[in-house]
């Protein structure tokens, strides 16, 4: 697919002012502990959009911040989105801060990616007196109990602060993966994200700063606006492109890549060596990318020995798209996804600063990539279920 007109709407936007608050969080502890802060010292309000909370040290944190908060008068609204209590089955310590009571459904597709990607034992689940006590918390509403296929990651406090990227809460997230989270900060910020969730006004570049989102409630179905923006930021890089992914299965976006090489864009990706899932579905793709191209010098590829779950984009060191959405099926049609969208200098340079570190840690990619095309295979089948409610 050949976007129109977007390309050009993106190179006449006007650069923000450098006074405009847009910060980089970073990754790992310190950004969550930012976040753990915002929520704690909350005056009016918190509402969190949440895919994956585990019931382990960085959940429970949370948890505290939410009652401390909450028992100081804050309204507390979480979104917690039932389907991710599968990942929550699967990996780390295989706790739930929310979902305590595994159906035979979840329970069955937990046992099988377990099994695929050997992740055995138990996931019997421990009843958490925390949980329990957010649950009855007169200050506090929590969604939890509905399949919202809600795969971002918010949290906007008084209304003021508005945290995004691509963090679960759980131990793995902020201690052995490597995520990105960004924060504007701005009541104007806030009310344009609900008005974009809403349905309200279209994406529109030339704000500056907007946001890139897919709902389900909002959008017609098997429908996802955000995708051509996606791909026309993409096609519309003069000099480079950098991208720091956890998740490479949409062919458009690999074509996209490739044809930014071939007219000669200096294209970066960091990735993980083997991603948690789809680890072998991402080398095929990469391998892809590099025959495609002729892997010439101007594309470069990173594999880092951990795994990387950010989902970011910057575009001629201006431009920034980062959030909760993979280069994935699920992201464009399936999932619900908030990406935040920046044209500015100084924040794209701090975003791209904070990849930089991450890559140092990495291999650059400079032969044929193996994979097992049998679990590619599995991968394929269990994102193609996994995607069969989009588009």
């Amino acid at each position: 697919m050949q976007p129109v007109g977007l390309p050009v709407q993106l190179h006449a936007a006007s650069n923000p002012a450098p006074n405009v608050k847009l910060r980089v969080l970073g990754s790992g502890d310190l950004a969550f502990q930012a976040i753990i802060e915002r929520v704690r010292n909350a005056e009016r309000s918190v509402e969190i959009r949440a895919f994956l909370w585990r019931d382990d040290e960085a959940g429970n944190q949370l948890g505290e911040a939410v009652i401390e908060a909450a028992d100081r008068g804050a309204k507390i609204t979480i979104h917690k989105d039932k389907i991710a209590a599968v990942y929550e089955y699967t990996g780390g310590n295989k706790q739930s801060f929310f979902h305590k009571r595994v159906d035979a459904i979840r329970g069955f597709q937990a046992w099988f990616l377990g099994a695929v990607y050997r992740a055995p034992g138990s996931f019997k689940q421990r009843p958490n007196a925390l949980s329990a006590k957010i649950l009855a918390h007169p200050n506090i509403v929590v969604e939890h109990s509905r399949k919202r296929f809600d795969h971002s990651k918010v949290y906007i406090v008084d209304d003021r602060y508005l945290m995004l990227g691509s963090m679960g809460i759980g131990d793995n997230h902020c201690h052995d993966w490597i995520d990105l989270m960004v924060e504007a900060e701005g009541p104007e910020h806030v009310a344009r994200l609900k008005e974009r969730m809403a349905g309200h006004d279209e994406f529109d570049p030339s704000r500056g700063i907007d946001f890139l989102v897919h709902s389900r409630e909002v959008h017609r179905a098997k429908s996802c606006p955000m995708i051509s923006h996606r791909l026309a930021l993409i096609d519309a890089a003069q000099k480079s492109i950098t991208v720091e992914m956890a998740y490479f299965t949409d062919r458009r976006f690999t074509a996209a890549l490739a044809r930014a090489v071939q007219r000669g864009i200096e294209v970066k990706v960091v990735t993980a060596e083997l991603a948690d899932v789809l680890g072998n579905t991402n080398r095929a793709t990469f391998d892809a990318l590099r025959r495609l191209t002729g892997a010439p010098e101007n594309l470069k590829i990173v594999l880092l020995p951990r795994m990387v779950h950010s989902k970011v984009v910057v575009i001629d060191h201006r431009w920034s798209d980062v959030g909760s959405a993979n280069f994935t099926s699920l992201s464009h049609g399936v999932y619900d996804e908030i990406n935040l969208y920046a044209d500015n200098t100084e924040f794209a340079s701090a975003i791209e600063t904070e990849i930089e570190a991450h890559a140092a840690e990495g291999q650059v990619v400079d032969q044929k990539l193996r994979w097992r095309r049998v679990y590619h295979g599995l991968e394929r089948a269990v994102m193609a279920y996994q995607s069969r409610r989009g588009g």
